[in-house]
């Protein structure tokens, strides 16, 4: 039977793909499909796919001791830009009081459309163990939800933050804010997860999905894409397919913020050398390794700049709201 595309149902002209397991390096191959109708790259067949989540799943790292990093690390990059922005009250108390935080800040997320307080009912989906959760709860805010369906079970922090293992079926409207990064690939029937979102944000809320995008590094990398991660990543969309996706699903996008790095090359340069991202070799394990030049990192840090000014980097924030 020929393949349709999930997300506009085109059969005409689909390329089959092999990609490999290579975040760990187990190299067990995987089925994919790209549309030339929408561009969406997908995998052929859906399986069980807890054992290529284990324990030590990049998200699942919960051994991280949120107070001590917050304010350099976690807090700098996630929440300054994606929450606590330039034009609200709290964002600009806080660049005051810490103005290098502002250097750390990632560019997709300046300008959320939305005014943000501590009251808001925020929902973080495929949140792993939940450390953003835990960083917007050391800044003040306080109705804050996890989910995430490939834990092994609830986590309760001390802290009041709960973590269920939950679809997104499984919650309770209403969210004011829910926020994927990067867990949206990983779902196998996005159309039914972007009515369920729907559902959950009510008529007033707001909706943040970050994904990888198939733009230049898929077009350059194929399936070496450092950001195609068979078989996780279920889907690689292009904002042409999003956009669909969204509109299909009574969704309307606000804006699109590309906010790709240098990592869609070295990484991408890793698996075409057969290595893979937790080889001890690997920048991603070892930060001071050898692998890449320094002037290497430098001419690729300026190239997913631009890229991102084009709008061809290979990760986006997508900011939507529910369709009137």
């Amino acid at each position: 039977m020929a393949f349709v595309c999930r997300i506009c149902e085109n059969r005409n002209g689909i390329r089959t793909l092999t990609a490999r397991e290579m975040m760990y390096g187990t190299r067990e191959e995987f089925e994919y499909f790209e549309c030339p109708g929408c561009g969406t790259v997908q995998i052929g067949e859906f399986r069980d796919m807890s054992p290529y989540y284990p324990d030590d799943y990049l998200a699942f790292d919960s051994k991280v001791d949120i107070a001590e990093t917050l304010m350099r690390r976690v807090a700098a990059r996630f929440v300054g830009k994606e929450l606590i922005f330039r034009r609200n009250m709290i964002g600009k108390a806080l660049l005051k009081a810490k103005p290098w935080m502002a250097d750390h800040f990632p560019r997709s997320l300046r300008s959320f459309p939305m005014g943000l307080n501590f009251d808001l009912k925020i929902l973080d989906f495929g949140c792993g163990t939940g450390k953003l959760l835990r960083s917007l709860h050391h800044f003040g805010f306080r109705n804050l939800t996890g989910a995430d369906s490939f834990i092994a079970d609830d986590i309760r922090y001390p802290e009041g933050i709960t973590i269920y293992k939950r679809g997104l079926e499984e919650l309770e409207p209403h969210f004011d804010l829910v926020m994927l990064h990067h867990s949206f690939e990983h779902l196998p029937n996005p159309h039914a997860a972007m009515h369920q979102i729907k559902r959950l944000i009510g008529d007033s809320g707001r909706c943040l999905i970050r994904i990888p995008v198939a733009t230049f590094a898929w077009e350059k990398y194929g399936t070496d894409w450092v950001q195609m991660d068979p078989p996780r990543h279920l889907f690689l969309y292009t904002e042409k397919a999003f956009r669909l996706l969204a509109e299909k699903s009574g969704m309307a996008v606000e804006h699109v913020q590309y906010d790709s790095g240098p990592f869609q090359f070295w990484g991408s340069e890793l698996y075409r050398r057969d290595i893979p991202l937790l080889d001890e070799r690997s920048p991603w394990v070892d930060p001071g390794s050898s692998l890449f030049t320094a002037e290497q990192m430098a001419r690729w840090t300026a190239e997913a700049e631009e890229l991102n000014r084009t709008g061809r980097g290979d990760m986006a924030a997508f900011y939507l709201r529910k369709r009137p």
